[in-house]
């Protein structure tokens, strides 16, 4: 809920307003409302008439309710949704368009006479309470039947398309032909393809052998109209409560019910991620339409004399393939983004004056590459559930320091003075400043014991090793010799002979000194 009513935000406040300014409506729908991006999955059924659809929805909401009126012959001449509700009842087309809890009242558009034909039966199932399914009339065959319907069938099938999460296409075993009408829908929904499941019912009144030649006729017919490589998932199954009457594929037939059962379930907890994908898809398709609102626009003449300004966009009209490639080159568009030429140009023509157009706009071209690739990244990452790769970039941490054979942190071969390289770091600096200060205070000690004790070793004569050894130093100087390579003062202080006792004095000023430089 948190993601959605954040998605929601993000679309109404930086997304919708920018479709509203390039006319996006006009060319691709209208635009998202927050009833339609809150609602619950929905599952759109489309057939030909007595393939099953309504026995389906009866089948899986386990709901005999005298409202499903099942007949061999055409029955349902409605569009209804089936929702759910605290009590059965039924809502009319008109009145269910105003409910903020349903999602449809972006179907007004299409006129009273489609709403006189839509209607939503409220049952309390509980599959419902995850699930929304829509029953749509039988598609017919013929001009007579097309006409006699008072709305466009192919318009009203599409926009429910847009909105819903799966559509189920049902066939007849026992009718394999495709009607016009059928086909047009079919056509019209190839842009969902994503969306489409196809569903073989009343397969288990044909034996296996001929099932088997039914399914290949089938495939071979949606081939033809899907002009994809690969046709959608296909169930195969009798989906109602009576038993098989030719049990040769029951197997087959079972599991196809349960796999059926199972996509339908998982709906819901795919519903979030389907919603972050529709309005990526629609940010991504509003930057093209600025795009090639931006070139008509430009290409205009400045100055319309005597109707030349409308000539010119009909003109516009008929250069949309060279339009389409300067706008892929000026923007680096893929072609795969580019709308349907043919479609598109069917909506120029009805757009009255390209003047309307908006000018490409940086800060909002900006603010919606933000959009897509920043604002809803971070929404996806709390419904990803994608483990971060083990070659992404981690916080550092500092290697540790290698102690040598003297215990000397980043040092290596204390009788050689040689440091180590893999050692360094803030803690080898910190040891030698520590170090050398208790070296520094040492000497500095030592200075001041030599001073105290000087008078008395000079009234006994002592020699200047003696005088290192008294305070300490002699030790000292081999350490320092030891790990600097020096210590040139103390063996000479060290070695005077006993003969340079008068000069005792020299060799203490020697050992300060010495001192002192360290």
């Amino acid at each position: 809920r948190m993601v959605v009513q954040s998605l929601k935000s993000l679309y109404m406040e930086r997304l919708r307003p920018t479709e509203i300014d390039s006319h996006f409506g006009h060319f691709f729908g209208a635009a998202l409302t927050a009833s339609e991006l809150e609602s619950r999955p929905q599952v759109l059924l489309v057939g030909q008439y007595s393939t099953g659809k309504t026995s389906l929805i009866r089948w899986v909401t386990g709901v005999d309710s005298t409202f499903f009126d099942i007949r061999p012959q055409p029955s349902t001449d409605k569009f209804v949704a089936v929702v759910h509700g605290d009590e059965e009842k039924v809502i009319n087309g008109d009145a269910a368009t105003c409910l903020p809890e349903l999602p449809y009242g972006g179907l007004s558009k299409f006129g009273s006479g489609f709403l006189s034909k839509f209607q939503v039966l409220v049952e309390r199932a509980d599959i419902l309470r995850q699930i929304t399914f829509l029953d749509t009339p039988g598609v017919l065959s013929g001009d007579k039947q097309r006409i006699s319907r008072g709305y466009d069938f192919k318009e009203v099938a599409s926009w429910l398309a847009q909105r819903c999460d799966l559509i189920l296409l049902l066939f007849d075993a026992h009718k394999l032909d495709i009607s016009d009408e059928f086909k047009e829908v079919i056509e019209a929904m190839r842009s969902e393809g994503d969306k489409c499941r196809c569903v073989l019912n009343k397969a288990d009144e044909i034996d296996g052998e001929n099932l088997v030649k039914v399914y290949g006729a089938l495939m071979w017919n949606l081939g033809k109209i899907l002009v994809t490589p690969e046709v959608a998932r296909m169930y195969i199954g009798s989906f109602w409560e009576k038993e098989y009457k030719c049990k040769d594929l029951e197997r087959l037939l079972n599991q196809d019910r349960k796999d059926l059962i199972q996509e339908l379930r998982d709906l819901p907890r795919n519903v979030c991620v389907r919603r972050v994908n529709e309005v990526v898809t629609r940010a991504r398709a509003v930057r093209v339409q600025m795009a090639i609102a931006d070139a008509l626009r430009s290409r205009l003449p400045v100055i319309d004399i005597c109707g030349r300004r409308r000539r010119y966009e009909r003109w516009l009209c008929d250069r949309l393939p060279e339009i389409f490639g300067d706008v892929m080159k000026d923007h680096q568009f893929a072609p795969g983004d580019m709308p349907n030429q043919q479609r598109f140009r069917e909506r120029l023509l009805e757009f009255k004056d390209f003047r309307r157009f908006p000018r490409w706009d940086e800060r909002q071209m900006k603010d919606l590459d933000q959009l897509i690739s920043a604002d809803i990244p971070k929404l996806m990452a709390l419904i990803g559930g994608v483990s971060a790769s083990c070659l992404q970039e981690r916080p550092r941490v500092a290697p540790p320091a290698e102690t040598g054979k003297n215990g000397a942190s980043g040092f290596k071969g204390a009788g050689k003075g040689s440091r180590d390289s893999r050692g360094g770091g803030f803690g080898d600096a910190c040891c030698c400043l520590v170090s050398l200060l208790v070296i520094f205070l040492v000497v500095i000690a030592a200075a001041c014991a030599t001073f105290v004790a000087m008078p008395a070793l000079l009234e006994r004569g002592s020699t200047g090793g003696e005088l290192m050894a008294l305070v300490g130093l002699e030790g000292l100087a081999d350490t320092v010799r030891v790990r600097f390579g020096g210590g040139a003062g103390f063996a000479a202080a060290g070695a005077l002979p006993t003969a340079a006792a008068p000069h005792a004095t020299t060799a203490a000023s020697v050992a300060v000194s010495t001192g002192a430089e360290l």
